[in-house]
């Protein structure tokens, strides 16, 4: 006989931390959000959110159900986030740079009772079920608009939908063992991954980078990461609201002026970016433009490694210390960091409170102090599989460890070191190469803006070295004017290598070059290397000079 299905019990749910709490103990009038044209309070936020709860509910959502959000970064996204918390159901944050074929994909691995999105990408969401040669879904069964619905539609407006419900709702009882969320990997690595994280997990995070950060109810966070980033949840969401501070939210795509200009209306304390945005910044300050940076008390990296030579130029430049993190979807966020002032430069840091690391050979084994191996990575924060992907699960958690796909040594203090991506290492000249070593010497060149460094196959079962770079006078839509004179490809290829020759030994040098105006990226602002991999090894890498 089949146990009837029994009703989650437990006063785990994660809601409460971030936001009643913030009530109870008389900060509701304390502002909660900003925008340039907004300012919540958290007793507006508390409201919104559960006219939210209550309008999901009314539409069939309820325990761990999962529901799409691919919309812009706005209040009304965060009292989503929060209203489907309250009723226990799963947001499921979307990059909204997706296309309907990889939304086709991920709605097939999640299946959303709804999607919320924004106007923007109503059509992308309408036309995701069928695509990607998937046979036709029947989720999500409805869509609403966050923002002002496209002329013609027929989906209603997430205000309409919300304005006639309740303003109150009490926090539905679920366990911390129960699923809050569901994000998904970038898909730099392949395939993106439904990676599920616990109530429990969001509680155990706060004690970890926050503590480092020294967040208080004072500061003003504002993220270039977007909240479908794991980065950004935790920078925009997770974080701030859990010490009762600000978020401030930029519904735009975050490229270096419009982050400039939202830092200098909005005063925030602590500014998180990944390094391409920091490189911008730098960017349309070195043409001139006016940059104000002094309500910024502390700046956090992460998504990809900091160049030591960015994070130095942007110290002598602003006289503001970048920390560095290494972090991960499965992992929450970062559980590596550097202090400023205390950490080597160039390393990666120390271990954040609340996380345990080793670093394992092929076989698993425990390496000691100076040794390069496999990072995996232990913490309550951690996720508790893939959704929808046990096999993925298996190889990636266990234990209660995580294998992090990082390669990294640790010195005898316990400072670690990255080197790279287990898939990106390079294997040449018989011996291992990291391409970070490679990318720091090119960076170190000053017509060097950002580069990235791969390796396919070559003859005899060698593998070549493809250099990709982007000089620095190119731009990228910051608004900043164009630098003159960009510098003539072929004369940069020949002063790169001279510039190599002096600082790698022979078998670590590029056997090709390529000059480019733009780098490859992943929704969430990482270097795209799968794409500039498939791109060489069709041949359009440029040729040697």
């Amino acid at each position: 006989m089949t146990p009837a299905p029994v009703a989650p019990v437990g006063d785990g749910n994660s809601v409460h931390r971030f936001l009643d709490v913030h009530l109870e103990e008389g900060r509701g009038e304390a502002v909660c959000v900003r925008t340039e044209h907004e300012t919540w309070t958290y007793r507006e936020l508390h409201r919104r959110s559960c006219q939210a709860a209550n309008a999901f509910a009314a539409a069939g959502a309820g325990y761990e159900t999962r529901v799409a959000l691919v919309a812009p970064d706005t209040p009304d996204y965060l009292a989503c986030v929060l209203g489907l918390l309250r009723i226990g159901a799963v947001p499921v944050p979307l990059a909204t740079q997706l296309t309907s074929d990889d939304l086709a994909r991920v709605f097939a691995d999640c299946r959303p009772l709804l999607a919320v999105a924004g106007p923007e990408q109503l059509a992308t969401v309408r036309a995701a079920p069928g695509a990607a040669g998937l046979a036709k879904a029947s989720w999500p069964r409805r869509v609403w608009v966050l923002g002002e619905p496209p002329e013609g539609a027929e989906e209603p407006a997430l205000d309409a939908v919300l304005s006639g419900e309740s303003e109150d709702r009490p926090i539905s009882p679920t366990s911390l063992d129960d699923t809050a969320v569901i994000q998904y990997t970038s898909g730099s690595t392949g395939a993106p991954r439904g990676v599920v994280h616990l109530h429990r997990g969001l509680l155990a995070l706060l004690e970890g980078l926050p503590t480092r950060l020294g967040l208080t109810a004072s500061d003003r966070c504002l993220s270039g990461a977007k909240l479908s980033f794991g980065y950004g949840f935790g920078n925009s969401f997770l974080f701030p609201l859990a010490a009762g501070a600000s978020t401030l939210l930029m519904p735009e795509t975050a490229d270096a002026a419009r982050l400039l200009r939202l830092v200098a209306r909005g005063r925030p304390t602590v500014l998180c970016a990944v390094p391409a945005l920091y490189s911008a910044m730098l960017a349309v300050a070195d043409r001139g433009a006016d940059v104000d940076l002094s309500s910024v008390r502390l700046c956090v990296s992460a998504g990809e490694p900091l160049p030591a030579s960015l994070a130095d130029r942007w110290r002598e430049r602003f006289g503001l210390e970048i920390l560095n993190g290494l972090g991960s979807t499965e992992c929450l966020h970062i559980f590596i960091a550097t202090e400023p002032g205390t950490t080597p430069p160039g390393s990666s840091g120390t271990l954040v409170p609340g996380f345990e690391a080793e670093l394992r050979d092929e076989e698993g084994r425990r390496l000691g102090p100076g040794e390069i191996g496999h990072l995996w990575v232990r913490s309550e924060a951690n996720a508790a599989r893939y959704w929808n992907n046990h096999p993925a699960s298996v190889a990636t958690m266990v234990g209660g460890w995580t294998r992090t796909g990082d390669q990294l040594s640790r010195d005898e203090d316990g400072v670690f070191w990255f080197v790279a991506r287990s898939d990106d290492v390079l294997k040449a000249g018989g011996y291992k190469v990291a391409p970070t070593e490679i990318e720091d010497c090119l960076l170190r060149h000053p017509a060097v803006r950002e580069c990235a460094v791969i390796g396919v196959p070559g003859a005899h079962a060698t593998t070549e070295i493809v250099a990709y770079v982007r000089p620095e006078s190119t731009r990228d839509g910051d608004g900043a004017p164009e630098a003159a004179d960009p510098p003539d490809a072929a004369a940069l290829r020949r002063e790169l290598r001279r510039h190599v020759r002096d600082g790698l030994a022979a078998y670590k040098r590029p056997r090709v070059l390529r000059v480019v105006d733009d780098l490859p990226r992943t929704a969430t602002g990482k270097i795209a290397r799968h794409t500039l991999r498939a791109e060489a090894v069709a041949g359009a890498a440029a040729p040697t000079d």
